[in-house]
Formats: C-alpha cells, structure tokens, sequence
C-alpha cells in the first residue's frame, strides 16, 4: 500500500519535473492568435495565418528548384539574388540605403530591434552563443524569426560597411551563410535537419507559460492584441 505522504511527495515533483524538461534557451509561449512570420536567411518574410504551419516550408520549396527535397549552395545563392533583384528598385545591381531603408520599412517592418513581440522569444538567463552564432543575449530583429541571429539580414552584407550593399557583397554573405547552416559540411541543406527558429518555438513548443501581466503590463497586453488584430508591426 502506497503511504499518502510518499503519494504527496510524487505529485509535489511532478511539475518540477515536466519544467526540468524544458531547455534552456526555450521562449515565452506566444499569444493564442500569433501569426506565424519567417525570415530567410537573406532577409525574406514569409507570413502565415495564425493556425497554418509555420512558413519556413514554404521558403524552403520556393528556393529547393529541382524539387529534390535538399537546397543546395548554388541554389541558395540563386534565391538570394532573386530576393535582391527584389529589392533592388532601379536596378543598378547596388542597394542603397534608400532602398534598404524600404526593405525594413515596408517588406519587413517585423526587424525592429526593439520590437515589444520579439522579447517574448527570449528565454529567462543567457546562454554562451553556438558556433557561428552571435551573441545579442537572445534573439533580436530578424534573428526572433530565422535560423541565424542577425538582427538586420539585408544591411549586414555592407562587407565594406559604405552603406550600400551590391549584388557581389549579398551574394558572398549568402555564401557564408549557407556554410553556417550546413554546419556539418554536407553541401546541402534539409528542412528537417534545420532548427526551429525562435518564433516558431514560441508558438508550437517547447515554451515557457507566460507571465501573468500586471500594472502597466496588462495595458500593454492589450494594446498588442489590438495591434496583431488590426496586422500592424509592433512598436
């Protein structure tokens, strides 16, 4: 027969346990209702309604053109220079910063580094950065919705920081950013073996409970329902 002191004691562990479980860099749990937003690795939003899968799938078919289920380096490099024809509005083959300030301002105003959502993404305490990772003390900008922790993908391929960033420089940083996320020298790139970026661990899991708000706190909570509501980027 089980004593009920040593029945308490089981069932005083079990939360404990189930939290043990969690890792160490896992985010708040997002809203009920947030959309699903991915950032390729160039800079590219991809968006989804709350509900849907999370759009890095969609990126991924879009860029894999021989439908064989892997992006290769060629192939990433072609579907950057898509994405910067895209953005480059006069085709000159140079973004200037007119142009980017376009990019951030209008094709992906969720980079904001300052953004209140993407504080949702970051776990409590820090951890030392991985292998080419940066450390910012959790995500920021773009980095709360992509596989690499680069705040502003399109501005950070200025290799020789003039600001204005040419169709060689986005090629190279595509490069090199395709070598970061093959990290184990395969050449080639599948959506399984890649992670899951901030952002979509905060809405499908493994995440932390929300705080319950307080004070200001729950002004603020519902003035970002209001916003995600009316789809504007939060300040």
């Amino acid at each position: 027969m089980i004593r009920p002191a040593f029945l308490l004691c089981i069932l005083a562990a079990a939360p404990a346990t189930a939290r043990d479980r969690l890792p160490p860099d896992a985010p708040y749990c997002a809203r009920p209702g947030t959309p699903p937003i991915f950032i390729a690795p160039m800079g590219e939003p991809f968006r989804a309604a709350p509900g849907q899968a999370y759009p890095s799938a969609a990126w991924f078919t879009a860029a894999d053109r021989n439908r064989d289920g892997r992006i290769d380096r060629a192939e990433f490099v072609a579907d950057a220079d898509r994405f910067f024809r895209l953005l480059d509005r006069d085709h000159d083959g140079r973004l200037t910063p007119e142009e980017i300030t376009a990019y951030e301002a209008d094709v992906a105003p969720e980079i904001a580094l300052y953004a209140v959502r993407g504080r949702e993404m970051v776990a409590p305490g820090r951890r030392a950065p991985r292998n080419g990772e940066s450390d910012y003390g959790g995500p920021m900008g773009a980095g709360g919705y992509s596989w690499l922790n680069i705040p502003e993908p399109v501005a950070s391929a200025d290799a020789d920081i003039d600001r204005v960033v040419t169709e060689r420089e986005f090629a190279g940083a595509a490069g090199r950013r395709f070598e970061t996320l093959d990290a184990a020298g395969n050449g080639v790139l599948t959506l399984k073996d890649l992670p899951s970026t901030p952002a979509q661990r905060a809405i499908e899991g493994p995440c932390r409970p929300r705080p319950k708000p307080r004070g200001t706190d729950r002004a603020r909570e519902k003035e970002l329902r209001e916003e995600e509501r009316e789809g504007r980027p939060p300040r």
